[in-house]
C-alpha cells in the first residue's frame, strides 16, 4: 500500500538552502527505493508561525518496506554526519490513509 510521507525540515541556522546539497542526496537515495518527491517547498516565514520549517517535502513511496529499506540504506546512515551538520531537527508524518474531499 502505497505510504504518503510529509518531512518539515528545520535547518541549523535558518539559512535558506543551508541543507540542499544533503537533501539532494538523500533525495535522490530515497528515489533508488522507488519514492518519489511529490512536492518539495520553503514555507513563506511570514505566516505568522513561531518555529516554522525551513522546508516542507511531500513524498511517497510504494510501500512500508521500501521505505524501511531507504532508513536502513548503509549509504544513508554513512551520511548521517552530513545531515547533523545542517540540519536542527526534522517531523516526519506518514499515512497510508488518503482523505478524499
Amino acid at each position: 500500500m502505497t505510504l504518503y510521507i510529509t518531512v518539515k525540515i528545520f535547518g541549523r541556522t535558518g539559512r535558506r538552502g543551508e541543507f540542499r546539497d544533503y537533501e539532494t542526496k538523500a533525495l535522490n537515495l530515497f528515489r533508488k527505493h522507488g519514492g518519489e518527491i511529490v512536492i518539495a517547498y520553503a514555507p513563506s516565514k511570514d505566516g505568522g508561525q513561531v518555529d516554522p520549517p525551513d522546508e516542507i517535502q511531500i513524498l511517497k513511496i510504494a510501500d512500508r518496506s521500501g521505505f524501511e529499506s531507504f532508513l536502513n540504506d548503509p549509504e544513508r546512515i554513512k551520511m548521517s554526519g552530513e545531515r547533523d551538520a545542517v540540519i536542527k531537527r526534522t517531523e516526519v508524518y506518514i499515512s497510508d490513509e488518503i482523505i478524499r474531499y
